[in-house]
């Protein structure tokens, strides 16, 4: 029980990171990292046991180490669901972060909190000017495509063609714009959406919840991770 309380306690102290000004030393040492949700979320969907998958866009360094480098992806998993109906007043989204996988294979287990997000700036694709420019380049690159591969384009060179597709590839490497600070607490450009944590017990969960129907977190939404110290594994 004696390790499950350290745990909670500095669990604890990942919400309020403003307290190590008021410690000593000796106070739990966390770190932070920014991520952005590869693939929308969602309580009328997502299932007990689904992964999820975020992307970092900032660097973890530990004593001087990069442990986790900027695009590693980080895996979690939905714990827990709940739709909002006669016997639940709300709609709920449980999820555990469990790991970050480095590009060379390496998995680091994390303790970590989502302690904010913040909405995506603008999930249109309409709406975006990349989306836009690269839209009204499809007929040529259509006839392109077709007039070099015999009037037949390959069912690969159709998806890689096409504006959506293109405008992911540019974007997924351009946008690494962080709404969040280190600070940041709570949800930003979301409305009726609350954000809560289980700590007593390891590991920590985060609670997403609403009076609406449906839960749903989207695809490009930045996220502010504070987790103890990860260690690269000896």
């Amino acid at each position: 029980m004696n390790g499950f309380f350290l745990k909670s306690l500095l669990l604890t102290f990942l919400l309020a990171p403003s307290l190590f000004a008021q410690t000593s030393d000796a106070a739990p040492r966390v770190s932070t990292v920014f991520a952005v949700l590869t693939s929308s979320l969602e309580t009328n969907r997502a299932t007990v046991g689904q992964e999820f998958v975020l992307k970092t866009i900032s660097d973890v360094v530990v004593d001087a180490e990069l442990v986790i480098p900027k695009y590693t992806r980080v895996v979690g998993h939905v714990t827990e669901t709940a739709t909002k109906g006669k016997d639940q007043t709300q709609s709920e989204l449980w999820l555990v972060i469990d790991k970050a996988v480095r590009k060379d294979g390496t998995e680091i287990p994390l303790q970590a909190i989502i302690a904010a997000i913040a909405a995506p700036e603008n999930s249109s694709l309409t709406d975006d000017p990349t989306y836009g420019m690269m839209h009204s380049n499809e007929p040529t690159q259509a006839k392109l495509a077709s007039s070099t591969s015999g009037g037949a384009l390959p069912a690969a060179s159709k998806a890689e063609s096409t504006a959506a597709v293109a405008t992911a590839n540019i974007k997924g490497l351009m946008d690494d714009r962080v709404t969040l600070n280190e600070s940041s607490q709570g949800t930003i450009g979301y409305d009726d959406l609350s954000l809560s944590w289980h700590l007593m017990v390891p590991p920590p969960i985060t609670v997403f919840a609403s009076k609406r129907k449906n839960v749903k977190l989207r695809t490009g939404t930045q996220m502010l991770l504070r987790m103890a110290l990860p260690r690269v594994p000896r």
